[in-house]
């Protein structure tokens, strides 16, 4: 095994082998339907010996020129079959993603649906890393969360369209951030997911910490970053406190974004929930923005603090900074 190899296979010995509902997936995947009209659609999926026949159907099995690189891509090229020979097959298909897509391949007029598979324990198949993408046009997965930044920055370098499910705090990665705050990427419409199953069969219900703390990641439009937040409260310095070492002021939830400030507020990150990017501009997040070297604060300087009677009082939860674009005047 090479070296680069053997580190990725260290890195996947994290438990982060989390496989997606099929009812996750309908519930995101069509509101993107015109979108996915006559897409190549991969779905990079984990698997390991037993799960072979994902890649298999009776309708219509691969041939030899469906393969690519070390056959652990599988092309079912939807154009032969017309879709409903598959669609016969869909017990067949063990990633959920791909059952979904085949299933609906024909209403969504689908050019191509594919899988791939990597088992990090064998290093057989072919990692995402590896994967020729000039085949594909939109990649819709649920990648390890370990490796969720370096799988972004992939999606990016090869220009791909992408929706794929992560952990919420992918929002404060610093690759992750600037992102966002370059209007490259941003939240799909499900912040939480109903669960997700474990490798060995368990399911994880949707009161587990984990699926409430995911939310799906694209670049494919959506509809609530063209919707204007409706602003209802004026500003007023009793109601938002200043930063006790950064010029900006804490607002402690979205709906409560004065409409009449015109400086920097700082905001939960489920703001980017409700972000319109032609209404409101991101500044920044903390820890990643430059603090106010010259003022003292009990420890880590690199949170704001908010002020109280002239001193630092609390560290509030993580908070993303942002302007107004079109203030109101008071």
């Amino acid at each position: 095994m090479t070296r680069s190899k053997t580190l990725l296979a260290s890195k996947r010995k994290k438990n982060d082998e989390f496989y997606t509902l099929y009812q996750d997936i309908a519930d995101e995947v069509p509101y993107y339907r015109d979108q996915l009209r006559g897409k190549r659609i991969l779905c990079p999926c984990d698997w390991d010996e037993s799960f072979d026949e994902i890649f298999v159907y009776k309708a219509e099995a691969p041939r030899k020129t469906d393969l690519f690189g070390e056959g652990a891509v599988r092309n079912i090229d939807l154009s032969r079959s017309g879709g409903k020979g598959i669609e016969r097959e869909l017990g067949l298909i063990r990633c959920n993603f791909a059952k979904f897509l085949v299933a609906h391949a024909e209403d969504y007029g689908l050019r191509s649906v594919s899988v791939s598979g990597y088992n990090p324990r064998t290093g057989q198949g072919i990692p995402f890393q590896s994967i020729d993408y000039s085949q594909y046009d939109l990649i819709i997965t649920n990648p390890p969360f370990s490796l969720f930044r370096e799988f972004i920055d992939v999606m990016m370098k090869k220009g791909k369209e992408f929706l794929v499910i992560g952990p919420q705090n992918a929002i404060t990665y610093k690759e992750c951030f600037e992102y966002i705050q370059t209007n490259r990427m941003w939240i799909g419409y499900h912040q939480h997911l109903t669960g997700f199953i474990l490798e060995d069969g368990t399911v994880l219900q949707k009161n587990d910490s984990l699926p409430r703390c995911c939310c799906w990641y694209t670049n494919l439009d959506v509809s609530h970053r063209h919707d204007r937040l409706i602003l209802t409260e004026e500003y007023s310095p009793g109601q938002f406190p200043k930063y006790y070492n950064y010029d900006a002021i804490e607002v402690g939830s979205t709906a409560s974004i004065p409409c009449d400030y015109p400086g920097i507020m700082g905001v939960p990150i489920t703001f980017l929930q409700k972000y319109n990017p032609e209404q409101f501009e991101i500044i920044g997040i903390d820890q990643l923005v430059e603090m106010n070297k010259g003022v003292k604060v009990p420890h880590n300087p690199n949170k704001p603090w908010i002020e109280k009677d002239g001193k630092p009082d609390r560290i509030p939860y993580r908070r993303i900074f942002i302007r107004n674009r079109h203030p109101e005047k008071p």
